[in-house]
């Protein structure tokens, strides 16, 4: 299995994975790698994303299993902090039901584990094809692009190449898994026993909020937080404390 990476920090010190959600890559944890330099950084692009865009087709135990590679093979100890946003917060939730040896510390960004109705009424692959097609327009790109709160325009054109990538079937996939596949590995996890943060934005959906409170259930040794006054842009928008509350959790300070 073959899946593009960046390599960044300390090697010495211990291993953070950083997970990037879907349609997006990892040059998204540019703030996490700078503030956590100090650490030893994996970045990886998730199948049919970034420069692992050939490699698919997207599947979340697949991505899992990758992953759980990666840190087999890169990290000193043959075990890392494992970060994971939105689509990324579900391969961690993945990794943690199946290979819970290989995980010190996570952190599970918004990750959505309820169905949202109303986007499965439109999940079909006419409305992929639709959007794929709507991606490559530039009035299309930079309307979508002011959806995620960018402010400097490196991550701007970085987002738009991304998505120029993307076809329908890949579209397809990535939602299906992550609209579709809702159900939390319960019995898995129970068996998990790793200190996972779980974190949701204040102004985020309903079912969002939900969906923490129900991962948090999930996992024996688990915590959960709502960020005041964030939505699911946080990660970037509010970086200061969001890696703030990587860098307290991951040292056994909250």
């Amino acid at each position: 299995m073959t899946m593009y990476f960046e390599e960044t920090g300390n090697r010495s010190m211990p291993s953070i994975v950083f997970i990037h959600g879907g349609g997006i890559s990892g040059w998204i944890w540019h703030k996490q790698v700078e503030h956590f330099s100090d650490y030893h950084c994996l970045v990886p692009d998730l199948p049919e994303h970034g420069k692992s865009i050939n490699e698919g087709p997207f599947n979340l135990r697949d991505c899992a299993d990758r992953i759980a590679e990666l840190i087999e093979n890169t990290t000193n100890h043959r075990k890392a902090h494992v970060v994971g946003h939105s689509l990324g917060g579900k391969v961690v939730i993945e990794l943690l039901a199946r290979r819970p040896d290989l995980v010190d510390h996570a952190v599970v960004a918004s990750a959505l584990s309820r169905p949202m109705y109303l986007l499965s009424l439109v999940h079909t692959p006419f409305i992929y094809k639709l959007s794929a097609a709507m991606l490559r327009n530039k009035a299309m790109q930079s309307f979508i692009v002011k959806q995620f709160k960018f402010l400097d325009k490196v991550s701007i054109d970085n987002c738009m190449a991304d998505f120029r990538r993307l076809t329908a079937d890949s579209l397809y996939r990535l939602y299906d898994q992550l609209y579709q596949f809702g159900k939390i590995p319960i019995f898995e996890l129970k068996h998990a026993n790793v200190p996972t943060l779980i974190l949701a934005g204040e102004k985020e959906p309903k079912a969002m909020k939900q969906s923490a409170a129900d991962i948090v259930e999930a996992l024996p040794r688990s915590r959960g937080i709502i960020i005041n006054g964030a939505d699911h842009t946080y990660p970037w928008t509010a970086s200061d404390k969001f890696n703030d509350l990587i860098r307290m959790w991951i040292n056994d300070k909250i």
